[in-house]
């Protein structure tokens, strides 16, 4: 019987541990380490690009934050350059109180994009982005977490396109219909 009771005791006390971490009034910073993407249309350059996201939000709600991201690209192929720099707000939503939480998110932002093709003189656009996305966070401790997601990712890059030749191709790296598969942390500090 007191072995029962122990365990009943272990269980609680992680399950109070998980939900910690996204509670109410707690904050989480991190950054996506790695963006890989697949263009689902218009792939006449088989470039994959590498980003780097830093994000900051609060927790509004149990397992609701809002935040903000800074999408960096950069990208460098035959001659050609291409940076881009935004600022993205978001929602995400942690589901469950376990130590690998699934999430849900979805985020609205605008991008700012240099571009030259062949060493020849820059192009700029500012233009929309958005997102959805789906992941799991794998917590390593009540602080860190481990993210992998998968976004589909979408907006309005026309002076780009046209730009770098008339249509979507892989060096602009917010093309709509594209899914993003990404790696990140995040580390979760506040009231607890």
């Amino acid at each position: 019987m007191k072995a029962i009771v122990c365990t009943i005791a272990l269980v609680i006390a992680g399950f109070s541990s998980a939900m910690a971490q996204t509670e109410k009034g707690n904050r989480l910073m991190g950054v996506n380490v790695a963006n890989i993407i697949i263009p689902t249309s218009g792939n006449t350059n088989k470039a994959t690009i590498i980003s780097l996201q830093p994000t900051y939000g609060w927790f509004i709600s149990n397992g609701l934050v809002v935040g903000a991201g800074i999408p960096f690209y950069h990208l460098g192929a035959d001659n050609s350059k291409l940076t881009q720099i935004g600022i993205a707000p978001f929602l995400r939503y942690y589901i469950g109180p376990s130590q690998v939480k699934p999430f849900l998110g979805a985020s609205v932002g605008i991008v700012n994009t240099s571009a030259s093709v062949n060493g020849s003189a820059s192009s700029t656009s500012t233009d929309p982005i958005y997102s959805v996305t789906g992941g799991v966070a794998f917590f390593m401790n009540r602080h860190v977490s481990f993210d992998m997601a998968l976004a589909y990712t979408g907006g309005d890059i026309g002076a780009i396109n046209s730009y770098l030749g008339g249509t979507t191709n892989a060096l602009t790296p917010n093309i709509p219909k594209a899914l993003n598969f990404s790696l990140g942390f995040q580390v979760y500090f506040g009231r607890n």
